[in-house]
């Protein structure tokens, strides 16, 4: 059965009947649910089985009380036309909001592939639907619309039942262009039903902060954490280049992993690393990827000491270990060490990029005949400024300030910002893929949920079953234990159900 819907749905006229909005303590709320994203309608092509109740009940058997159900429009809707939308699919949402009314689990639905937009490639898109949501009228108008057709549907559901989350992972878009879309959609939610607890995305992946959005009635700001990425992303099919990144450890430290050229002069910036640096110490600096261009320089104190230039092309030569061909240009792999022995003692090592575009590197080691140091950057925001950092006679890495420079670092700052102005936080995504070493995996799972525990917030990791879940995740190096007929880790169980700080 088919419902072809009404694109133009009536609201309030606000000058004449404004909204009325009743109290929500959104801080309680995100801090009161924690839980899992559900997939079975994440993709047309590969994940589009529906919600089972067996889902709902694990949720509730192991003590938490929250979904999120990452939708692609293309499960719902009319091949070829996002305007129509497919009772039948549809049914297949409502189920999960009767099984999350039923076992007490609130509902979160997020379009993850949106009219529009989607983080994941766009391919084979119906004629017409390969637009951007940041600028065609078209495809703005059917957001909305999806919002307003689902704000109606569920119009009476409890605001303790179900929430909205407008979108996955903005990127590649300014925050005013951004925020105008959202608030298009909100204003149409808020029209139907003024009360329901509405999520939105930061920008860059969902990891900044909107404060323009402060104006707005019952929103809470979803952020997304997988930094470090290196740690998080190890191995993952789907992030080219992630099988050529060096086997994570934790900690880590904060450290970019980018050096940037003067084709990049805004964000150009060298690395700058204090201590006490001893004659004869071998400095090994291990490149990961060059983009067209680049030559590595290292000074210690004000003096040159070593230089290298990169030059990418389709010939793996000496430098590169894959080639890798992009609309930019060459962007090769290289993971091969070069290195300098200093030729006298120092204070200050300076890691410059001088010519080019862009560079990364995996790791800066630092060998003496009786020690070994080893500095793992974990930080791969793009366009962030390189910085100066302190190693301590003992061995750790610090900022300027002396406070430990490890890569949740701007986790917490955000998580302050958003204390200090008033912004309702929730996480919305977290989690491990199973080619990281179990032990680094649980490790860092130990630190980001004191982190989330110690703002009093929530949390939904990604995913409960498969391969960054708790259940069924083919890990190789973990203990099983038998569950529902199903194979449980309870040890990462039992860490993400911590509430203490």
């Amino acid at each position: 059965m088919i419902l072809l819907v009404i694109l133009i749905l009536l609201g309030c006229d606000r000058e004449t009947d404004p909204l009325v909005f009743k109290p929500v303590d959104l801080e309680q709320f995100s801090k009161e649910h924690k839980g899992f994203n559900l997939l079975g309608k994440f993709d047309v092509g590969w994940s589009n089985n529906g919600f089972s109740e067996e889902e709902f009940i694990i949720v509730n058997d192991l003590g938490f009380n929250f979904v999120r159900l990452p939708l692609d429009y293309l499960t719902y809707t009319q091949a070829g036309n996002w305007n129509v939308f497919l009772e039948d699919e549809i049914a297949e949402i409502d189920r999960a909001v009767e099984y999350g009314k039923k076992y007490g689990i609130h509902v979160c639905i997020n379009l993850h592939r949106a009219p529009g937009y989607s983080v994941n490639t766009s391919v084979n898109l119906p004629p017409g639907q390969n637009v951007s949501l940041w600028t065609d009228a078209s495809a703005q108008t059917a957001f909305v619309n999806h919002w307003g057709y689902f704000a109606t549907r569920y119009k009476n559901i409890p605001i303790e039942q179900l929430s909205f989350n407008l979108i996955n992972e903005p990127s590649s878009v300014d925050e005013n262009s951004y925020v105008k879309v959202m608030k298009l959609a909100i204003d149409r939610i808020q029209s139907i039903n003024p009360d329901r607890i509405i999520f939105v995305d930061g920008l860059n992946y969902a990891r900044d902060l909107l404060p323009s959005l402060n104006d707005r009635n019952n929103i809470i700001q979803a952020l997304h954490v997988y930094d470090p990425f290196t740690l998080t992303h190890y191995k993952a099919g789907w992030v080219s280049g992630s099988d050529s990144w060096p086997v994570p450890v934790w900690p880590m430290t904060d450290i970019n992993i980018y050096l940037y050229g003067p084709v990049k002069s805004e964000y150009q910036s060298p690395l700058i690393l204090e201590g006490s640096f001893p004659k004869d110490m071998e400095i090994i600096i291990n490149v990961r990827q060059v983009s067209v261009q680049s030559k590595l320089e290292i000074k210690l104190d004000n003096t040159p000491i070593f230089s290298k230039s990169f030059i990418c092309g389709s010939d793996p030569g000496e430098d590169w270990t894959q080639i890798i061909s992009t609309q930019w240009g060459y962007q090769n792999i290289s993971n091969k060490d070069y290195s300098v022995i200093l030729p006298q003692p120092g204070t200050k090592l300076t890691f410059s990029n001088t010519v080019g575009d862009w560079m990364t590197f995996n790791k800066i080691t630092f060998r003496t005949t009786t020690d070994t140091l080893e500095i793992i950057p974990a930080n791969t925001t793009w366009a962030k400024k390189q910085s100066s950092y302190k190693i301590t006679a003992d061995g750790r890495i610090t900022y300027t300030d002396g406070n430990p420079a490890v890569p949740l670092g701007d986790l917490t700052k955000k998580l302050e910002k958003a204390r200090s102005e008033n912004i309702p936080v929730m996480i919305q995504e977290y989690g491990v893929y199973n080619k990281t070493p179990y032990k680094v995996t649980t490790s860092y799972l130990k630190d980001i949920i004191t982190v989330f525990n110690n703002n009093n917030i929530g949390y939904a990791m990604w995913n409960l079953i498969g391969t960054m879940g708790i259940i069924n995740s083919n890990r190789t190096d973990c203990i099983y234990e038998p569950y529902r007929g199903k194979s449980i880790d309870r040890q990462m169980t039992t860490i993400i159900q911590s509430t203490g700080k």
